[in-house]
This record gives C-alpha cells, structure tokens and sequence, in this order.
C-alpha cells in the first residue's frame, strides 16, 4: 500500500522515516515527498566501451553545480544524486519516481532503478540517472526539484541484509560498480 501525505507526515513527525538534512514539510506531495537534486553530477567521457560482465573503471567529469553551470544538451546523459538522504524502517519501501513537469521537459530522472535499496539501514542519498530526451537545451542547478519520493508498505519487513555492490548508507553520486560478486563472473 502507497502511504499518502497524511501518513508520510505522521510517519516524519514520528521518525519512522527520516529525511536529512533539514526537510521542510512544504515538500510533502499528496502521495510522496518532492526531491532535489544534489551538488555534484557525473559526466561520462565519451568513447570508453563497456562490458557489462567485465569489470572496469569508467572516467567521468565531476562538475559541481554550485560553483559552475551545467547544461544539458538533448540526448545528454549525467548521473546524479539526491540532496535528501532517506531513512526508512524495514518495512516501508522508498520508490523513486519522476515529476510530470520536468518530464514534459523531456527529462528523465530515473531510467530504470526506481526502488531505493537499503534505505533501512543508514540515512541513503538516491543515485539518479538524468537523461535528456527532449529537445530543450536544460539547466541542471543544486537543489532543483527534480522527482519524488514515494513510500509503500509492505506487509512484512524485510529480513535480508542490503544486497548491494555500492556499501551502505550512499551519501553522493557513485558511478557503475561493474565487479559482480556471483562467483560465476569471471
């Protein structure tokens, strides 16, 4: 079941989920919490070929959006960061989720991984993929508000520990981490 803002208001005002740093409630949406980008982005360099199986370092450009602008051309591709870091219990999920109004930009937020993982652990910054498949030349700038946060419920909490190749409690943009750990990845 997707919490709306009454619950996600009651839930903050309890701790159950946490949002830092300073979250003002005007950000609460009737069925989710609106959510800015951070300071730094990542720029891929172009012409680096990638194997999905075979583990390699990727080169990108760090810009940081408070001290230079950034524009991203159309069929640009950055990644990104939440400013807010999210704190849940073990049985409320955080789904990231994109804005009809940068959408209608031809910006996407999200590409694919839209549930946060590990969010009941430590306070957890969102990594955003940030397309641009529009035709509108966009000005990236700190704190944009750029997608939203939804909250479901599940009917029980998760037992397993974070499954993820990225550490736990993410607090910035983090690029590809492609060293599998299967034993069958070689």
């Amino acid at each position: 079941m997707f919490l709306s803002h009454k619950t996600i208001e009651q839930y903050i005002d309890e701790k159950k989920i946490v949002i830092q740093p300073r979250f003002e409630k005007k950000n609460i949406r009737p069925a989710g919490v609106r959510i800015h980008l951070a300071e730094e982005i990542l720029v891929p360099q172009a012409g680096q070929t990638v194997e999905i199986r075979k583990p390699i370092k990727l080169k990108y450009t760090s810009v940081n959006l408070r001290k230079k602008a950034f524009y991203l051309e159309p069929n640009g591709f950055v990644l990104g960061a939440t400013y807010e870091h999210i704190k849940t219990p073990r049985n409320i999920l955080a789904i990231l989720d994109g804005r009809s109004t940068i959408a209608r930009l031809g910006l996407t937020t999200h590409i694919t991984a839209s549930v946060i993982d590990g969010t009941f652990e430590k306070p957890h910054a969102a990594v955003l993929e940030i397309k641009n498949v529009g035709n509108f030349r966009i000005r990236l700038k700190y704190k944009d508000p750029i997608a939203l946060m939804v909250f479901a419920e599940m009917k029980e909490p998760v037992t397993q520990k974070t499954q993820s190749q990225y550490g736990r409690g993410q607090t910035k943009v983090t690029p590809p981490n492609l060293k599998f750990r299967t034993g069958r990845d070689k």
